[in-house]
């Protein structure tokens, strides 16, 4: 049996090491976490400098899984930028690492960043998930209304156009 994780509140950011070997491995993978496997390196790791960047200055909420000094899953919230938007926030990159994944870790960080929205007096949650994969099922599956696909909206090589699904959960 596996134990439950411990799911926190990063705050004010993990190391960008650690979200880098994180993002790296669930998009070598296969992850729909804005990469595709063959990505270079260096963009990954720029990513994850932007992510800590953003998770230092506020406007990026970061929930994690870690596993001593390893950080073993994630997912973002990312507030609606302004007034009429104050009321919502954006799940972003939903990542559990692949050696860990079929613990229901992902559907754990789900919950927490739900929680988390409630905690900080948010109303809706939205989320995007790519076409083609197990993922839109899984957010139906966990209550998500889907609120309208985006055909062919993601290009993942010469002849692979995705589909992007996107999710709605009122609070």
């Amino acid at each position: 049996m596996v134990p439950e994780p411990l799911i926190e509140v990063v705050s004010p950011a993990p190391s960008v090491a650690a979200l880098h070997r994180l993002w790296l491995a669930v998009s070598r993978a296969g992850g729909a976490v804005a990469f595709l496997p063959d990505s270079p390196e260096r963009e990954i790791l720029a990513a994850a400098q932007d992510a800590v960047d953003e998770v230092a200055a506020g406007r990026l909420h970061l929930l994690a899984i870690t596993e001593g000094d390893d950080l073993v899953g994630t997912v973002f919230l990312r507030p609606g930028p302004g007034p009429r938007v104050a009321h919502r926030a954006e799940v972003i990159r939903l990542m559990v690492d692949p050696s860990r994944q079929g613990r229901g870790w992902g559907s754990a960080l789900l919950t927490a960043a739900v929680a988390h929205a409630r905690a900080l007096g948010l109303e809706q949650l939205l989320l995007s998930a790519r076409g083609g994969t197990p993922l839109p099922a899984f957010y139906t599956a966990r209550g998500w209304t889907a609120a309208g696909v985006w055909r062919g909206a993601l290009h993942l090589g010469p002849d692979d156009r995705r589909d992007e699904h996107w999710f709605q959960l009122v609070l």
